[in-house]
């Protein structure tokens, strides 16, 4: 199935949009936890538990420039998360549920796949490419790669091979002082991801 025949629904309904750009940021949390070492914000990060957010996500075909934007929610807990695309009244087009020991669920519009690894499951069957074995890695700031950092010491940028480059264009610290990356680029090698997270509505 190819992705303009996945997206072709969303297309219709939402129209081809552009991600808004990033929002200013929270100075002075983001300075308190600019002051942590190294090794205490990785520790903080990775004690996360509990994360809930929504925003916006985009994905754009490299080569055939196929480009479709909606909203979504991501939801982190017990070493599993879920990814959903959502349209107007909470509309859910796409629901992605990826478990700690690899299992797969995608549910498109009704529609259920299963597959013991999520990328490949996209890649097999929508011809989508999402490094979302590292997802929730990413969405906190803890890629893996090799990295740039800021001159706040966050992470920039990070190459993890050929498999994908994410840039990290702003942070913000939406609850408890901790920072997490709210507007970011994920390059794959075929395709291009824009996430802009508007709101954490939970973060544990």
């Amino acid at each position: 199935m190819q992705i303009k025949n996945l997206l072709k629904p969303l297309a219709l309904a939402l129209g081809i949009t552009v991600l808004a750009t990033a929002c200013t940021s929270n100075t002075e949390k983001l300075n308190d936890f600019a002051n942590l070492t190294t090794e205490q914000r990785v520790h903080a990060l990775q004690g996360i538990k509990h994360l809930e957010e929504d925003g916006r996500i985009a994905l754009i075909g490299r080569y055939k420039k196929q480009t479709f934007s909606v909203n979504c929610n991501y939801i982190f807990k017990n070493d599993s998360y879920t990814l959903e695309f959502t349209g107007p009244m909470g509309m859910r087009y796409v629901q992605l549920q990826v478990y700690a020991n690899g299992t797969t669920f995608l549910n498109v519009q009704g529609e259920n796949y299963k597959g013991d690894s999520a990328r490949q499951l996209l890649k097999d069957e929508f011809n989508l490419d999402v490094p979302v074995e590292d997802l929730h890695s990413i969405m906190v700031g803890l890629p893996r790669g090799e990295k740039t950092y800021d001159a706040k010491g966050y992470v920039k940028t990070a190459t993890y091979g050929d498999v994908y480059q994410v840039t990290y264009k702003s942070y913000k610290a939406f609850r408890k002082g901790i920072p997490l990356p709210d507007n970011m680029e994920i390059l794959t090698p075929y395709t291009k991801i824009l996430i802009k997270i508007n709101n954490v509505n939970s973060l544990e």
